[in-house]
């Protein structure tokens, strides 16, 4: 069976497409930082290439649609490098002002070739522009804070294959021409279809990983930096980090340490059920009302991607009972105040060192079941957990 050019570049579509669209959705669900928003801008990017790659197939005539998907292509692979370089929490303005520079240079390359230009308008700019940033990309993975990622290999073969692949694909085109035997059979747009479906499907699942476990170390391993949202929670492993520090000095000082982990229904459940607009209005306004009704030296943070917790230094006299009680009241006015499809059952979980000692990650993680507990039964007792 022979594939032409148009049924495979239609399957590649598909499989940017679907791609770029599980990727989004779960972008949107999971309010990603920096990095998880330019790769997924790359898949946007590159399902607009493919489009317009079609667009080109059934409309010879529009050669504008070249140029575009020339250009679309370059900056879907220059995002790759992006998010790498903003994973590694290194300056972004110079990356971005390279990236709009040669995306340019692309495009205006194969408009300059006119109606004229066929199939290979620009090709050179192009493949040169994917071979840059696809260079960029492998180096920036095998550094600073992505490059301590063992996924983050995935993503370096992925780049220094396509690399390699534009870098041949430019000799042979110089050397040979695209008419040339070698060009037809090994380079062409069919086999260049392809390793772009065998690429995407593959940088979809690295990028998922990577984003799932973004750190938030920078520069050296030994340095620490701390990240906090708009509403001043901080983020999982800078809150991790923190409570890891609080706990040794509480311990030292013969102080307790409180948790209390907060959780909400399932929020991909209300996604699906009453839309993505409600879950996402109602994530946000957890976080603004935890950080708002929190002790005022409390440490606030994530504990996962839903779970929000609170930890605080503890007399003997404290009513951690009290505390807990009165936040949670809070949320619940809160979250009702914002009038949408649903109001879901805020959970409460404590945990105190007075149980489960000064180890950082237990009394999280027992905070952090307790009120998982209660959100899926409702039962708010308030108790240490």
């Amino acid at each position: 069976m022979i594939l032409d050019a148009l049924t495979l570049q239609t399957a590649a579509t598909l499989v940017i497409v679907v791609s770029a669209v599980m990727y989004l959705l779960d972008t949107l669900m999971l309010r990603d930082g920096l990095p998880g928003r330019l790769w997924a801008s790359a898949y946007l990017s590159g399902t607009f290439s493919a489009v317009c790659y079609i667009a080109w197939l059934l409309l010879p005539d529009v050669f504008v649609a070249v140029a575009v998907g020339n250009a679309s292509f370059v900056a879907a692979t220059g995002f790759i490098w992006l998010g790498c370089v903003a994973f590694n929490g290194r300056a972004m303005h110079a990356p971005a002002i390279v990236t709009g520079a040669v995306v340019l240079v692309v495009a205006v390359s194969a408009l300059a070739a006119g109606p004229g230009g066929g199939d290979w308008a620009g090709a050179i700019p192009f493949f040169l522009g994917n071979a840059l940033f696809a260079v960029a990309g492998a180096i920036e993975t095998r550094r600073g804070a992505i490059g301590r990622r063992w996924s983050a290999a995935g993503l370096t073969v992925i780049m220094a294959v396509e690399a390699l692949w534009f870098i041949s694909r430019t000799l042979v085109f110089v050397t040979s021409g695209p008419d040339s035997e070698l060009f037809r059979s090994v380079f062409d747009t069919r086999v260049s279809a392809l390793l772009t479906i065998t690429l995407v499907i593959a940088a979809v699942t690295v990028t998922s990983v990577l984003r799932a476990n973004e750190s938030t170390l920078r520069g050296t391993p030994d340095i620490r930096r701390l990240s906090v949202d708009a509403n001043g929670v901080l983020l999982r492993e800078s809150f991790e980090a923190t409570l890891a520090i609080v706990c040794a000095r509480a311990r030292t000082a013969g102080e307790g340490v409180c948790v209390i982990g907060i959780r909400v229904d399932d929020l991909k459940r209300v996604a699906v059920a009453f839309g993505p607009e409600d879950a996402e209005e109602i994530a946000r306004e957890l976080r603004g009302a935890v950080r708002r009704h929190a002790p005022t030296m409390a440490l606030v943070g994530e504990a996962d991607t839903t779970g929000l917790a609170v930890a605080f230094t503890t007399e003997p006299t404290t009513d951690i009972g009290r505390v807990a009680r009165v936040l949670h009241g809070s949320l619940v006015k809160d979250l009702a105040r914002l009038g949408t499809s649903v109001v879901p059952v805020v959970g409460i979980g404590v945990a105190v060192s007075a149980d489960h000692g000064w180890n950082s990650r237990s009394l999280a993680t027992r905070a952090d079941e307790a009120a998982a507990h209660a959100a899926a039964t409702g039962e708010q007792a308030f108790r240490i957990a």
